[in-house]
Order: structure tokens, then C-alpha cells, then sequence
């Protein structure tokens, strides 16, 4: 009894053995492996920086292409040559063509991890790289992506493993729906006996997978399309809005089995040469023209997918490879690169990438170039070693034993990513204890300075004679996640919902209204406190990106698209407002991220003009505010550093001196626009800076405490502390 999930044949004349059919190896086309190379050749330059070549990413997409429609004319064959399809043989072959090389790369990567970064890092990693192993790295990033706290993290040495998880998700579903059609094939077959009808079986079958294949690519194409504008971090990421990729090349694969539409293609003489050389050109095209702002995928993946899809076609037709194009991707150092293009790809972006965040800086072009020819030198050997022996069956040939690879690649990732964390927490504790900084190390005592700021002195004096980091932090840094700004009862990220939620003492006889972005969010731990000691109802009016001024910005990244989103919620934010009748009104805003809308629409980058700008836009803000409360008071911006605290204090052998910062001069300057307008609508200013800073430094750890989750926000744990001085700052006294 076979114990694959096979179909009944749909040509009963063919007699069929349950163990695998051997048949001759098929050379592999040099069009196809050059095209490989075009592909991942790309994407190279593409993450080394190569700045006219900044569209290179879209490698990723030829080789979406490139697998479906490999991996569908393999299903399409066994039908052909069986009238059935093995989904064991089918997952046995994606196993072994896989999950090797991809489970060396990931554990290599987490014990370079080990080695080279701090406890933070290693935490994160590890996760990531259970994600990646499990085949779901496009998730993980699509929420990493779409989460503004993580905004400022440097992106994951396994990032790049997305890709392959849209791969595998497709593949689980594909191969499902194939046997679906020819379950319905065979049925019909059946249904209409006869010699003839069980001849056409086969053909059936392919007329109903390239239906369902339509179905699939039209829809995945059409979602793409709405909803890259709307979510284009999260689309970028999605199988959804990818599928259509894959889909393109698996019709293809169906299509050239057609000998009537390819005979009617090769009636052209001159189309496989138009079909070869536009194909290229149209990916060329997409690598100079496209860039990071390019919304991506939508229909801007068109010029890449379908120029893939013609050098493929054209390859498929009567003597193709013997077009000018397929000569130029036939030439052995193509076929060469196109071989180890998959150990290339896993094997590149760690090597760019791991070294920046050891270093804390973005690597010189000699870096990258010694990064680059390290990955060629690590695919050869990745190639040969571990790539090709299990892919031809050198090792583990058995089907039974190739499945259970899946398994076994997530257990050894996990175990290992698991030992990796442990190992990076022990690290971090070890050696000899060191208390946090204490009252005891502060200067001479100044009676006008509260426990806190005397504590921000104590801490800065300390990183100055190189002090070495406490042991017990606040949080562990492989908690870092935990640093991020907790959400208020109300989360607004979601515009599809808004809900006016009272938080503090809701029972209070006072109302408190906060307005701001994720510069007001960092202080609600903060604030709620200050409302229940002082019985304050609160009602935060934050949102993400959301800047509190009277114009339009950009949403942050280098789309320069207007954030209209936010203008609708600062319009319903005010209307709840007026009727709230606020005893006080706290606004709490970062400046803009990267840019603004002036008033003919334009966009407007410059910092100098940005700022120009903003003093109108917070004066009219405030001034509208300020009308419908009793008191208001802006809270000056706290100080954002270029580095980040909670990688720096992550480097093996860090003290707390290298991780002594100042304040970025730029952004204080668009901070002082904020106080300047404050102080002409006579809105009081309350100045938290000695609580962050002293003398021009700006320590990342205050006693045991981080002070910052990121360059520019205040961590959960840092801002409770700040409660009885923000109180003060505000004027509050009391209850009631």
C-alpha cells in the first residue's frame, strides 16, 4: 500500500509503480541559471549600497518567478508522465533542496551572534530565527515592520529569510490546489468514459491547474495593487500581495506545455529575440529606475515579473537557447553564479549585516566589498559541501527520511537560538558584580536639585571615569522589547475604530487631556500616575507619527506620501476635546520625521525650511488648544541621541563611558521651535532636561535604569521615575 498522497490515474492504460519513477536527469537550462545570476546579482548591489543600482531588489521578484515556474514544470511532468502527483515527493524534493543549507546559514548566524554582539541582540535574533526557521520570517518582519518602536532598530541578520517563507506558504498551498484539479479531471474523465476522454485526461487537468492558477494570480495581483499604497511595509512582506509572482511563472510553465500556443509564438521569427532582450531590459530598467521609495509591490512588479517571464517564454520556444540573450546568460560564469545562487542570497545579508551592528556604523565600500566576496567564497562552499550533495540525493535520498528534515530544522534552529540566548544572558552577568550608580556618587550637593537629578549627575560622573555597566539592569537587556512605550486603554494605530477611553482615576474630579505622538505615548506611564495620585480623569489623544501642529506631514518614511490619516484624527481628537472641558491640557510632540506639506502642497524636506514652517503650525495648535482649557503646558521634547542606548550598552566589554551621548544639535533646534511657540501663546513649558542630561552629557543608564528604548524614546521602565518631578513641572498640587 503507497503511502503517498497520490490520485487516481487519469489514463488507466498507464500502470504505475508507488515508489518514485526514475527517469534521466534533466540538464538545467543556461538561460534560466543565468538568469538566476541576473537575479541575485541584483539584489547584491542593491544591499551593498550601489546607489544607481538602487532597484536591485527587485531580484527578489525575478526569482519568484524563476521557482514558480521550475517548481510547477516539475508537478506539470509528473502528471504527464503519471497522471497523479506525490505531495511526499513533492515536499521530500523542497526538503532537500532547502532546508540544508538554509538551517546552516540561520545557526551560523546566531553563533556569530553569539560571539559578536551583546545579550539585546542575541535575544532578538534568536527569535527571529526560530520565525525564519518555521518558514514565517515574512510575518515576523511584516510586524516588526508596521511597529513603530522598532523603527530605529538596525533590520535582523535574517531578515532577507522572508522571501523564502512567501516561497514555502505558496508552495504549501499550490501543490493542494493542483490535486484538487486533477481529482476534478479524473472525476470528469470518469463521468464521460471512453478511450478519447481518458486520453484527454492529462490535458484536462492542465486547462483546469492554469484556471486555478489565473484565479490565483489575478486576485493576489489586484490586492497588491490596493493595498501597497495603503500598507506598503506590510505588503512588501506578504504572501498575499506576492502570490501573483509565483503565479506568473507557474502559468507559464503550464502555458509552454501547450505546443499549439508555442508554435504560434515561434511562427514569429523575431519574437525570441524581442522576448530574450526585452525580458532583460525590462529588469535592468526596474534596477535603475526604482528605488526605496517606489511603492512596492503593487504594479511597479509588473516590469521585473513579466521581463522574467519573457526571457523564460523565450527560452521555452524551438532552438531559444540559441537567442542573443540566452547566449549572454549561458556563459559559464553566469551558469556558475546561477548555481550558487541560493547559498549566495543566504549567505550575503548577514555578512552586511552583522558587522554594522557590531560596528555601529553603516560599512565603508572596501567593508562591503571584503563582506561581498566573503559571501561568494561562503555559497561555493555552502555549494558544494552542503547545497548539492542533498539536493541530487548524496545524502538522505529516501523520501521518509528527506521529510523529516521540516521538523528537524526547526528543533536544531530553536535549540540552537535557545542556547544562544542563555549563553548571551550568562555573559552578561558574569564576572565580578557591579553595583548601580547611586546618591553616593554625585557631586557636592546642590539643594535646589531634587533625588533625580542629582542622580542623572551621579550617573554622568560615573561614565565619565569609564565606570563599568551595573550588572542588575532595569530591564535585563535581553528583555529589551519590554523597554518599548506601553499603549494607553485607547490604541489609535487602527483608523478603522475610534474610541474615547478615560484613563487615570476615572473617578477623579479633574480632567486631563494629552495630545501629542509617540512622544506623548513614552510618558503615559508617567502621566497616569500623575492622574491617579491627583485624581485626574485622562484621556490621551496620541497616534504614532501624528505630530500636534496645524499642518501635514509626511508619514515618516521616503515615500514622501501626506499622512492623512493623521490630519482625520487630530480633526475627531479635537472635536471630542471641546467637549471634554479640560481642567489641563498636556501636549507631548516630536518633530517631524522626515518632512512636511507647505501650503501649496508641496513637499518640503529641508530642516531649516521644516522648521520655519512648524512655528506657525504649533503657535495655531496651541493657541487652539490653550482656548478651550484651563491651563495648558507643553512638555519640552526630551533629548534624542544618534546612537542607540540599548545596542551600545549590548557591545561586549561596554562601559558605561562608551555609552555617554549628547544631545543631536538638530533636533534641539527643532525642539526650541516648539518652546518658542509655547511661550508666544503664553502656554506654560514644562523642562524635563535635567533628568535626561547634565553638563552636555546625556547618560544611558541613571542608577540601574535604562533611560531610552531607542535614539529618541523614553523607555517604560525610566518614565515611573519621573512622576513627583513632572508633577511638579506641571503645577500640580494636590487633589481636587
Amino acid at each position: 500500500m503507497s503511502h503517498d498522497l497520490q490520485v487516481p490515474h487519469l489514463n488507466p492504460s498507464t500502470t504505475v509503480s508507488n515508489q518514485p519513477t526514475s527517469r534521466p536527469a534533466k540538464r538545467l537550462r543556461g538561460d534560466v541559471q543565468g538568469l538566476r545570476a541576473v537575479a541575485i546579482l541584483t539584489v547584491l548591489a542593491a544591499h551593498a549600497g550601489v546607489s544607481w543600482f538602487a532597484g536591485g531588489f527587485v531580484g527578489v521578484d525575478v526569482f519568484f518567478v524563476i521557482s514558480g515556474f521550475l517548481i510547477t514544470q516539475q508537478l506539470v511532468g509528473e502528471l504527464g508522465r503519471t497522471g497523479r502527483i506525490s505531495l511526499r515527493r513533492f515536499y521530500a524534493r523542497r526538503a532537500r533542496r532547502i532546508l540544508p543549507a538554509a538551517t546552516l546559514t540561520l545557526a551560523v548566524t546566531v553563533v556569530a551572534a553569539v560571539a559578536l554582539l551583546g545579550p539585546a541582540q542575541v535575544a532578538t535574533l534568536a527569535t527571529d530565527a526560530v520565525w525564519a526557521s518555521a518558514f514565517a520570517a515574512n510575518i515576523r518582519m511584516a510586524i516588526a515592520g508596521t511597529d513603530y518602536f522598532q523603527a530605529e532598530l538596525p533590520p535582523s541578520p535574517v531578515q532577507h529569510f522572508w522571501s523564502l517563507a512567501v516561497e514555502e506558504q505558496f508552495y504549501l498551498v499550490w501543490p493542494l490546489v493542483a490535486l484538487v484539479c486533477i481529482v476534478l479531471a479524473a472525476r470528469i474523465g470518469r463521468a464521460r468514459g471512453g478511450e478519447r476522454a481518458a486520453e484527454q485526461g492529462s490535458v484536462r487537468a492542465r486547462r483546469f491547474l492554469l484556471a486555478a492558477i489565473a484565479l490565483i494570480t489575478v486576485s493576489s495581483l489586484v490586492w497588491s495593487i490596493l493595498h501597497t499604497p495603503a500598507e506598503a511595509t506590510s505588503a512588501y512582506f506578504s504572501s498575499l500581495t506576492r502570490a501573483w509572482e509565483l503565479g506568473v511563472g507557474a502559468a507559464l510553465a503550464i502555458l509552454v506545455t501547450s505546443g499549439r500556443v508555442m508554435q504560434r509564438i515561434a511562427a514569429v521569427p523575431i519574437a525570441r529575440e524581442v522576448l530574450a532582450l526585452g525580458g532583460l531590459a525590462a529588469i535592468i530598467v526596474a534596477c535603475l529606475a526604482y528605488d526605496e521609495s517606489t511603492p512596492f509591490p503593487g504594479y511597479h512588479a509588473a516590469l521585473p515579473v513579466l521581463g522574467s517571464a519573457a526571457v523564460i517564454l523565450a527560452g521555452a520556444l524551438p532552438s531559444g537557447e540559441t537567442t542573443i540573450g540566452a547566449r549572454l546568460l549561458s556563459v559559464a560564469p553566469m551558469r556558475a553564479i546561477g548555481d550558487w545562487s541560493f547559498s549566495l542570497y543566504l549567505w550575503h545579508w548577514p555578512l552586511l549585516v552583522l558587522p554594522e551592528i557590531v560596528l555601529q556604523r553603516e560599512l565603508t565600500w572596501p567593508e562591503r566589498g571584503l563582506a561581498v566576496a566573503g559571501a561568494f567564497v561562503l555559497a561555493y562552499v555552502s555549494f558544494r559541501i552542503v547545497e548539492a550533495p542533498f539536493r541530487e540525493g548524496a545524502l538522505w535520498r529516501p523520501t521518509r527520511r528527506a521529510l523529516t528534515f521540516y521538523p528537524v530544522s526547526i528543533a536544531l534552529v530553536a535549540a540552537i537560538a535557545f542556547g544562544g540566548t542563555v549563553y548571551a544572558d550568562f555573559e552578561a552577568t558574569r564576572g565580578s558584580f557591579q553595583p548601580a550608580i547611586t546618591l553616593a556618587d554625585a557631586p557636592a550637593a546642590d539643594p535646589s536639585l531634587d533625588k533625580q537629578e542629582a542622580l542623572v549627575r551621579a550617573s554622568v560622573l560615573a561614565a565619565r571615569e569609564d565606570t563599568a555597566v551595573p550588572t542588575e539592569l532595569r530591564p535585563a537587556l535581553t528583555e529589551l522589547d519590554s523597554l518599548k512605550p506601553s499603549r494607553t486603554r485607547c490604541d489609535y494605530t487602527d483608523d478603522t475604530e475610534r474610541d474615547l477611553c478615560v484613563d487615570g482615576d476615572p473617578d477623579g474630579d479633574r480632567t486631563m487631556v494629552v495630545f501629542g505622538n509617540s512622544h506623548a505615548l513614552h510618558w503615559v506611564p508617567t502621566l497616569n500616575r500623575v492622574a491617579k495620585e491627583h485624581g485626574f480623569r485622562a484621556y490621551f489623544l496620541v497616534k504614532n507619527r501624528c505630530v500636534s501642529a496645524s499642518i501635514t506631514t509626511d508619514r515618516g518614511s521616503d515615500e514622501h506620501d501626506p499622512y492623512t490619516e493623521c490630519d482625520d484624527f487630530n480633526r475627531w481628537a479635537f472635536k471630542q476635546y471641546k467637549r471634554l472641558d479640560p481642567d489641563l491640557t498636556v501636549v507631548s510632540t516630536a518633530p517631524p520625521i522626515k518632512g512636511v506639506f507647505d501650503e501649496d502642497g508641496d513637499w518640503v524636506g529641508k530642516q531649516d525650511r521644516i522648521d520655519e514652517l512648524m512655528h506657525p503650525a504649533y503657535t495655531d495648535f496651541l493657541r487652539r488648544v490653550d482656548k478651550h482649557a484651563r491651563r495648558t503646558v507643553l512638555i519640552r521634547d526630551i533629548q534624542g541621541f544618534d546612537a542607540n542606548a540599548g545596542t551600545c550598552l549590548s557591545r561586549p566589554g561596554a562601559t558605561l563611558g562608551d555609552c555617554l551621548m549628547g544631545a543631536v544639535e538638530s533636533r534641539e533646534r527643532s525642539i526650541d521651535v516648539q518652546v518658542r511657540a509655547a511661550e508666544e501663546v503664553g502656554v506654560d513649558v514644562a523642562d524635563m532636561s535635567s533628568y535626561f542630561c547634565w553638563d552636555g552629557s546625556c547618560p544611558a543608564v541613571v542608577g540601574d535604569t535604562i533611560t531610552h528604548y531607542d535614539g529618541t524614546h523614553m523607555s517604560r521602565q525610566y518614565a515611573p521615575q519621573l512622576t513627583e518631578p513632572l508633577a511638579r513641572e506641571l503645577g500640580i498640587r494636590g487633589r481636587g
